[in-house]
C-alpha cells in the first residue's frame, strides 16, 4: 500500500516538475546566455504543450510522446544550456509514465555522467533506484542504488527515503499492505480512535 502511494507521489513529483521548457527551431546549439528567439520561441512551445497535455482529465499517450520528443531534441540541440538536465529529467519521467523503464535508467544515467553539477542529482538518483526497485523489480539493484543516494547525500530528505525503501525491500507488497495496516491500527489505537 506505501508502494501505491510513494509511487503516485512519485509520479505526481514528476509531473510537478514539468512546468518550462524549449527546442531550437533552426536545429543550432545554443547555450544558457545566448538568449536568441528561437530559443524563446521553442521555450514557449513546450509550455504550451505541458500546459495542453497537464490539464487534460486523461492520460494522453500520443500528447506524452510528442512531450518527450520535444524535450529529448531540446537536450540534444542544446546540451549546455541549463535546461538540458531538467528537460532530460522530464522525459525520464514521461518514459517511465509510458511503461519504458529501461528507457528511462539510461536518461537518468545520461543525466548523471553528463550533468555531474546539476541541482536536483539527488532527485535523479532517488528516482533511479525507484525505477529500479518498482518497475524493474530488481531488489538486489535496487539496495545498490539505494545505497548510492545515501552515501552521495546523507543529508538529503531522500536519504531517509532510501533507507525506509531498503528496509521494505525484504518484503513482499502483500507483507508491506499487512504491515501498514498494523501501522495503522496502532496509530489510531494510540490517538483513541
Amino acid at each position: 500500500m506505501n508502494r501505491i502511494a510513494l509511487f503516485s507521489a512519485t509520479t505526481a513529483l514528476v509531473m510537478l516538475f514539468a512546468s518550462c521548457g524549449t527546442t531550437s527551431s533552426d536545429g543550432t546549439t545554443k547555450t544558457a546566455d545566448s538568449s536568441t528567439v528561437g530559443t524563446a520561441a521553442a521555450v514557449q512551445r513546450i509550455r504550451a504543450q505541458e500546459d495542453s497535455l497537464f490539464n487534460k482529465s486523461v492520460f494522453d499517450r500520443k500528447g506524452a510522446t510528442a512531450l518527450k520528443d520535444v524535450y529529448l531534441a531540446f537536450a540534444k540541440n542544446n546540451p549546455l544550456d541549463t535546461m538540458a538536465p531538467e528537460y532530460l529529467f522530464r522525459a525520464a519521467g514521461v518514459y517511465r509514465t509510458l511503461g519504458e523503464p529501461q528507457t528511462t535508467l539510461d536518461l537518468y544515467d545520461r543525466i548523471i555522467k553528463d550533468y555531474p553539477e546539476w541541482r536536483r542529482l539527488a532527485d535523479t538518483y532517488y528516482l533511479r533506484a525507484f525505477t529500479i526497485d518498482n518497475d524493474l523489480q530488481k531488489k538486489g539493484e535496487a539496495r545498490t542504488a539505494y545505497e548510492e543516494v545515501i552515501s552521495r547525500y546523507p543529508e538529503h530528505k531522500f536519504a531517509a527515503d532510501a533507507k525506509q525503501m531498503i528496509e521494505n525491500l525484504q518484503y513482499t507488497d502483500e507483507q508491506l499492505i499487512e504491515k501498514f495496516k498494523k501501522m495503522n491500527e496502532g496509530s489510531a489505537a494510540a490517538k483513541g480512535e
